[in-house]
């Protein structure tokens, strides 16, 4: 396996995180009178928005926390070319979890559901991590 075969999963993960910015960006413009005076600062845009555009809003700023992680680690992995297929695999099931939590949030928003799959997440990006030093 070479290197792109673990970095293209994190690939479709900023291309995905990129969907979700156009989405939340063309809410927040859509749906704010004022974007030079109410959107200064995003905690003042809390309320004014439908809740479509402030769950998009939430879910972009989660697509900045464990993903940075993610990606240190595929990074890590692809420059010390320790690649196997598990390895590959599970960086696909990361992307497929986190694009699946983003649809979770943004449609039905069922909590447990998006804690469960958030830490699944952290399972898989702690089994990618512990299996290099091994």
């Amino acid at each position: 396996m070479n290197q792109l075969s673990l970095l293209t999963p994190a690939f479709v993960l900023v291309i995905w995180t990129f969907t979700i910015f156009l989405i939340m960006a063309i809410g927040r413009v859509r749906y704010t009178e004022n974007v030079q005076r109410d959107a200064a600062h995003t905690k003042d845009l809390k309320g004014l928005l439908p809740a479509w555009v402030e769950r998009t809003s939430d879910n972009y700023n989660h697509l900045f926390e464990q993903h940075v992680v993610f990606y240190a680690v595929s990074l890590a992995i692809a420059l010390i070319n320790n690649i196997d297929p598990l390895m590959v695999q599970l960086a696909w099931a990361f992307v497929i979890l986190r694009i699946f939590h983003s649809l979770v949030q943004l449609t039905i928003n069922i909590v447990l559901l998006r804690f469960a799959i958030f830490a699944t997440g952290w399972f898989i990006i702690a089994y990618m991590a512990v299996s290099q030093l091994i």
